[in-house]
């Protein structure tokens, strides 16, 4: 855009230079001056409108030799511009075409509207590989030129689930601006890969169920979920402060475990204490869920029996050695 302003600016000086350059010289109307002035740049060749003084003539061949060269100039410059554009935008389509090709272990954001654009930006922020799926060619336009994989087409259809990578993904997003697009979209990503790990959003609470049948892992209702955060900042003001605070670091940080005990793991019968999970990985059991009771803050005492769930928090390689040393099956997408 820059350069096509530049361009248009030398077009008008030129000619302002023609029309002011003829009314002072031959005392010409603006009219004359203009139309004089637009046959000598274009050289058709017309001829002279008025008899042209010895100082006219002499200025016409200045506003020929400046004025010609620079259209010609200008007009290159925009051909030039559009053939760079086109060969851009060509091999532009080839890049993203490899790279949705090779990417792997990513994660599929399915819509860009106002929580799409907050899930991309906190895989961003994490260093996260994902693509974003957006029907709208508009905003699929701009996401790529701000650098974000994306493809542009109906996340609802197989063959653009399919081109995002989806047998090769880690996780999907539905955050489609309908609920029965996300029904939709998780049926056909839980048949498409039996593996995802699928976060649904509903904005009716009557479709959190149906979304759970139709396969999504979890389930997320933005009007719930804000509703009970507005709650809890009057409530548990201390509390929300907490969360606020540890939101704004990333994974890099801090990371959380879920996971569930089975029949066999050595934690079976242990107090919390002398199974040294604390002790050998550093992390913190934050909370037990058993029996669909949640327990929190479990004392040193608190015996791990088989089927509880645990949930650590830790940093990343403190995560990883109680994953390697403790547990046998994990949750996480």
């Amino acid at each position: 855009m820059p350069q096509i302003v530049r361009l248009g600016g030398i077009l008008v000086g030129i000619i302002l230079i023609g029309v002011v350059g003829y009314t002072l010289i031959e005392g010409w109307p603006l009219d004359d001056s203009l139309y004089m002035t637009i046959i000598s740049l274009t050289t058709v060749g017309y001829g002279e409108i008025h008899p042209l003084s010895r100082t006219g003539r002499m200025f016409t061949a200045f506003l020929l030799m400046l004025g010609v060269g620079s259209v010609f100039y200008v007009m290159a410059s925009i051909a030039e511009n559009m053939i760079e554009g086109r060969v851009r935008q060509i091999f532009g389509r080839r890049k993203r075409v490899r790279e949705l090709e090779n990417i792997h272990n990513h994660h599929i954001v399915c819509g860009y509207g106002k929580i799409g654009n907050i899930i991309s930006h906190e895989f961003e922020r994490e260093g996260k590989p994902f693509v974003v799926i957006e029907n709208n060619p508009e905003k699929a336009a701009s996401l790529n030129e701000e650098g974000i994989l994306v493809v542009q087409g109906d996340a609802t259809k197989d063959q653009t689930l399919i081109q995002a990578g989806i047998e090769r993904a880690n996780g999907l997003i539905g955050s489609m601006p309908t609920d029965a697009e996300n029904v939709y979209v998780t049926l056909s990503a839980r048949r498409l890969n039996p593996n995802l790990f699928i976060v649904a959003r509903a904005d009716d609470d009557n479709a959190i169920p149906i979304l759970k049948d139709a396969g999504a892992n979890r389930v997320v209702s933005p009007n719930m979920m804000g509703g009970h955060r507005m709650a809890e900042s009057l409530l548990r003001p201390k509390l929300a402060s907490f969360f606020d605070a540890i939101a704004g670091y990333t994974s890099k940080d801090w990371d959380f475990e879920e996971t569930t005990v089975l029949d066999g793991s050595k934690l079976v019968g242990l107090p919390i204490r002398e199974s040294q999970i604390g002790q050998e990985t550093g992390v913190y059991v934050i909370a037990v869920r058993r029996a669909g009771t949640m327990i929190f803050n479990p004392g040193a005492n608190f015996i791990i029996q088989s089927g509880d769930t645990l949930f650590a928090m830790g940093r990343p390689e403190q995560i990883e050695s109680l994953k390697k040393n403790y547990l046998q099956e994990t949750q996480d997408p």
